[in-house]
């Protein structure tokens, strides 16, 4: 995987998680909501890990590619957790 994809990937992931958070923030059922998504999330994160040599085939990329949109995505998600517990 080139290093521009994982980059638009992680921006991409940034702007989303901010959104989210600052749509969380409006509103206490919309909270609870992306709390449910997050929470979801988290959990297909952590299977992906368990499983990242299945989950790699199907989806026809390298352990290592995996491996690395996975950090991505806890990247991403540190940032969003930023963004929903300050706003």
């Amino acid at each position: 995987m080139k290093a521009m994809y994982l980059a638009n990937y992680f921006v991409a992931g940034c702007i989303a998680s901010s959104l989210l958070g600052w749509i969380a923030s409006l509103h206490p059922m919309a909270f609870r909501s992306i709390a449910f998504l997050t929470a979801a999330t988290f959990i297909l994160w952590g299977l992906c890990w368990l499983l990242d040599f299945s989950v790699s085939s199907v989806l026809k990329i390298s352990v290592q590619n995996l491996q690395a949109l996975l950090i991505a995505g806890l990247a991403v998600s540190i940032i969003g957790a930023g963004v929903f517990l300050c706003t």
